[in-house]
């Protein structure tokens, strides 16, 4: 359950737009939300993705120290001996 204030202009600009569409006013806010938070979501979802792979396509200095530290301390295997 959500309560809204809304200021007296828009109130009864969404009382018109629900009297003309033969609609509840609150059909129409649930159905502005539902749009709003689609479009909203989507936008965090691809801008999560972008910067993922973005971050996924670079090494970073730490990448470089951490595998050349690594491969500093590893002994090499009986195979290449």
């Amino acid at each position: 359950m959500l309560g809204v204030r809304l200021d007296t202009e828009l109130e009864e600009r969404l009382a018109a737009v629900a009297r003309t569409q033969g609609r509840s006013k609150s059909d129409i806010a649930r159905e502005a939300v539902r749009r709003y938070v689609d479009l909203h979501d989507e936008a965090y979802r691809r801008e999560a993705r972008r910067q993922s792979t973005r971050a996924s396509k670079r090494d970073t200095p730490e990448d470089f120290v951490f595998w050349n530290t690594l491969a500093k301390e590893t002994p090499p295997s009986e195979e290449s001996a």
